[in-house]
C-alpha cells in the first residue's frame, strides 16, 4: 500500500509541475501585457500562450531532469511506412468509442448525446468569433504543439515511470487514466481515455514517442477536416 501511495504521489507531483509552473509564467506574461495595456484576448490566442509555455517547460525537463527518458522513449528507429499506417490507424482509434456511445445511448438515450455534445462544444469553444488568425494559433495549438507535449509528457514521463513500477498492461491504462483525468472536461474523459490507450500502446510498441505524436496529431486533426468538408 505505501509503495502504491509513493508512486501516486510521484505522479501527482509530475502532473501538479507541468500544469503550475506554465501557467505561472503565462500568468507573468498576460501581467505584464494588461500592464502595457492588452486586456482583452481570445480563447485562441490564450491556449497558444499556454501551450507553447508548457512545450519549453516540458523540453527544459527532458534535457535537465530526465535526459536519459528523452533518448529511452526515441531509440527506436523511425520508418515511413509506419508513419504511413498511422492514417487508418487513427481512424480506427474513433471504433471503440462509437461502440461504447452506442452502448451508452441504448441505456441512457439522449442524455449520452448531451454529454458527448458538451465535449466537443467545449474543445471548439476555442475557436468562437475567432479572426483567421486567432483561428491559426488555435489550429496550431490544438493540432501541433499541444500533441507534441501532451506525448512528451504522458507518454514519455508518466507511462515509462509506471512501467518500471507495474506491467506493461497495467501502465498503459494507469497512464491513460491520468491522461483523461488531466483533461479536466468530465464530457471528455471517455474518449480522451480511449485516445490515451491507442496512443501509449504505440509508443509502446514501435518503441519511439514520435510516432505517437503524430498519431495525436492526425486524430486532432479529423474535426478541422470534417468541419472543411462541411462547409464545402
Amino acid at each position: 500500500m505505501k509503495q502504491h501511495l509513493k508512486i501516486f504521489f510521484s505522479i501527482l507531483g509530475k502532473v501538479l509541475l507541468v500544469l503550475i509552473i506554465p501557467a505561472f509564467f503565462y500568468g507573468v506574461f498576460y501581467g505584464v501585457a494588461y500592464l502595457l495595456g492588452a486586456k482583452e484576448y481570445s480563447s485562441s490566442i490564450e491556449t497558444f500562450v499556454l501551450d507553447i509555455f508548457t512545450l519549453l517547460f516540458i523540453f527544459l525537463f527532458f534535457k535537465y531532469y530526465l535526459p536519459e527518458v528523452q533518448k529511452a522513449v526515441t531509440k527506436g528507429a523511425l520508418s515511413v511506412k509506419l508513419f504511413i499506417k498511422l492514417i487508418p490507424i487513427s481512424l480506427l482509434v474513433r471504433l471503440p468509442l462509437v461502440v461504447i456511445i452506442v452502448i451508452l445511448y441504448i441505456f441512457f438515450g439522449d442524455v449520452v448525446n448531451e454529454v458527448f455534445d458538451k465535449g466537443i462544444e467545449f474543445q471548439w469553444s476555442v475557436f468562437d468569433d475567432s479572426s483567421w488568425w486567432t483561428v491559426l494559433l488555435g489550429f496550431s495549438s490544438f493540432v501541433i504543439i499541444g500533441p507534441i507535449h501532451e506525448e512528451l509528457f504522458f507518454r514519455g514521463v508518466i507511462q515509462r515511470y509506471l512501467a518500471s513500477k507495474y506491467s506493461t498492461r497495467s501502465s498503459l491504462i494507469y497512464t491513460s487514466i491520468v491522461f483523461a483525468l488531466v483533461h479536466i472536461e468530465p464530457s471528455l474523459i471517455i474518449s480522451t481515455f480511449f485516445l490515451g490507450i491507442a496512443l501509449g500502446y504505440i509508443s509502446q510498441k514501435w518503441n519511439n514517442i514520435w510516432y505517437a505524436i503524430v498519431l495525436h496529431m492526425l486524430i486532432n486533426l479529423q474535426p478541422f477536416i470534417i468541419q472543411l468538408l462541411d462547409r464545402g
